[in-house]
């Protein structure tokens, strides 16, 4: 068991900017950067936002495919902010930062010298117009924001994807609380699965998060009832109105 004294430290939100030097995390600190995907001087222009310039031929195409221009802003909003924080934070040009696909598509930055740890732990998640990015340097992490809405599938996810505990909470909650109950449930399993680097295979029943149905605050709170999943501190907040994010942190 993991002793409590070496549980990580509350994850704290900060609010990213373009052209505004992203505040660093302190020595074990998490640092949870907010992104807002609407604040674009060129609107759906995205190939005229400043952030075009720092993103590789490849990720330019993927702006390109996408059918709905909002989509392609989104994209390049987020994909120039992860860029900028991770180059602030490796001392790196925005342009000049690197990254590679790791387990489950995850995306990492390069090893160092063999055996060496990474020089950053990072996740991204987006939904709507905001975007998440969270940053450790010591700890291993998955991210996940959702925009909170009703989800006319949410039963049938209930009985496909959680466990026989988590159904029967579920349908024990009042018809009102289902939705929000339910995308927060949702964001608690993807922060865990995104935090291991694997898909959705035995969801079901390879751990279990519960739905969180207490109120949530802009700061990081640890889940109820459940806080530690699987060796993963889990904790929510809503980083903004109508919208709920999980984090799921290395212990030890």
């Amino acid at each position: 068991m993991v002793d409590a004294e070496i549980s990580p430290p509350p994850p704290k939100f900060c609010t990213y900017q373009h052209g505004v030097e992203p505040i660093e995390p302190e020595e074990g600190e998490t640092r949870v950067y907010r992104v807002a995907l609407d604040a674009c001087e060129a609107g759906d222009a995205f190939a005229e936002a400043p952030e075009w310039a720092w993103l590789t031929a490849e990720e330019r195409a993927r702006a390109e495919r996408l059918v709905r221009p909002r989509d392609g802003r989104r994209f390049v909003l987020c994909r120039g902010a992860l860029r900028a924080i991770i180059g602030r934070l490796l001392d790196r040009s925005p342009h000049a930062v690197e990254f590679r696909a790791g387990p489950g598509g995850k995306p990492i930055l390069p090893p160092g010298e063999p055996g060496s740890p990474p020089p950053l732990h990072f996740n991204v998640s987006h939904s709507g117009e905001l975007a998440l990015i969270a940053v450790s340097r010591s700890r291993e992490l998955g991210v996940d924001v959702e925009k909170t809405r009703p989800i006319s599938e949410a039963a049938r996810i209930v009985r496909s994807y959680f466990t026989e505990t988590e159904t029967e909470q579920f349908h024990q909650l009042e018809e009102a609380a289902r939705p929000d109950a339910f995308i927060r449930g949702w964001t608690r399993k993807e922060a865990i699965l995104k935090a291991k680097g694997v898909g959705l295979a035995g969801l079901a029943t390879g751990f279990e998060t519960m739905f969180g149905v207490e109120d949530l605050g802009r700061e990081f709170v640890p889940c109820a009832p459940s806080s530690v999943v699987l060796g993963w501190s889990l904790w929510e907040a809503s980083p903004r109105p109508g919208y709920v994010a999980a984090l799921a942190l290395e212990r030890g």
